[in-house]
């Protein structure tokens, strides 16, 4: 089974009607203003739809951050950029960010769910998609509309995902945790995770230890990875980074995850754009993550 796995595409529009721009949307449009619109090049997108679809992956995942401050033109144009990807909503998962839910409006009127609700198996959260009859993705939403970048996941939700999984019998054998929200980072992106974190990770944490091998899919932080957090030693935590973002440091490429599962393996390859052409980079090569429980699985290489 072949995933494509995007995150934070962040389409931007410019609005100065004063009756937007009020609270936490002034603030995000003041800082497009000031230069986060350049750092997000939208004319590369219909590139990076095409480099997509060439690959033709058996599921879409999208992990948030379709959006920048929430507005409904924003909504309306990532919708239309990302029509051609979207015509078999059963082969599409697309959860929020928290530029999605930006203002409290936009979580009121349930913004992200007038566009992009036909993309998810279910209309409230937690949900399990089963992609066939091994694999399921559990989506998960900690997104709130909060002045801070820092996500919580609710407890409600929390629970329900616990009862769905407490029976490895009703757990599928190849599970994927999607969520905007990594629980963790690689040590060079601790700090920037740490300012807009999961709030509650180590209640999260705990409950992902139980679960056993799983893949845990995330964004927020504009940086791609696949590591397995030495606290959660069952998961391969992988970050989609930015497609479209302008990367001057080359540390940061845009681009976007492909996960290819066989029946015990995963391997992840990183899709990133130079500046004039793609790169293919191995994050993951055959990793036997799901391997039965008497086989150790090794690292990433």
């Amino acid at each position: 089974m072949k995933i494509v796995h995007l995150s934070d595409i962040h389409i931007w529009r410019y609005s100065f009607n004063p009756i937007r721009l009020w609270g936490k949307r002034a603030v995000g449009m003041a800082e497009l203003v000031a230069g986060r619109a350049s750092r997000f090049r939208l004319e590369r997108l219909a590139e990076v739809v095409d480099r997509v679809r060439s690959l033709n992956a058996d599921h879409l995942l999208i992990t948030g951050d379709l959006t920048t401050t929430a507005l409904r033109r924003e909504f309306d144009q990532a919708r239309s950029a990302l029509s051609p990807l979207l015509s078999d909503p059963d082969r599409v998962s697309i959860l929020p960010g928290n530029h999605d839910r930006y203002t409290t409006h936009s979580v009121r009127t349930r913004a992200f769910e007038r566009v992009f609700g036909p993309f998810a198996p279910a209309t409230s959260f937690p949900w399990l998609r089963r992609l066939d009859s091994r694999t399921a993705i559990l989506g998960l939403d900690a997104t709130r509309s909060h002045l801070s970048a820092t996500g919580r996941l609710p407890e409600p939700q929390l629970l329900l995902a616990r009862q769905w999984l407490a029976s490895p019998e009703r757990r599928p054998p190849r599970l994927i945790v999607a969520c905007h929200y990594p629980v963790a980072a690689p040590e060079p992106y601790r700090g920037e995770l740490h300012r807009k974190r999961l709030v509650n990770a180590d209640l999260v944490s705990d409950w992902l230890r139980q679960l056993g091998p799983h893949l845990y899919c995330c964004g927020h932080v504009h940086a791609a990875w696949a590591f397995r957090p030495d606290s959660l030693p069952n998961q391969l935590c992988l970050n989609a980074g930015a497609p479209l973002l302008r990367d001057p440091t080359g540390r940061r490429p845009p681009g976007f995850l492909e996960l290819d599962l066989s029946e015990q393996s995963v391997s992840v390859f990183h899709h990133a754009w130079t500046g004039s052409d793609w790169s293919v980079m191995p994050l993951v090569v055959d990793l036997r993550l799901f391997a039965p429980p008497s086989e150790s699985p090794s690292s990433p290489r």
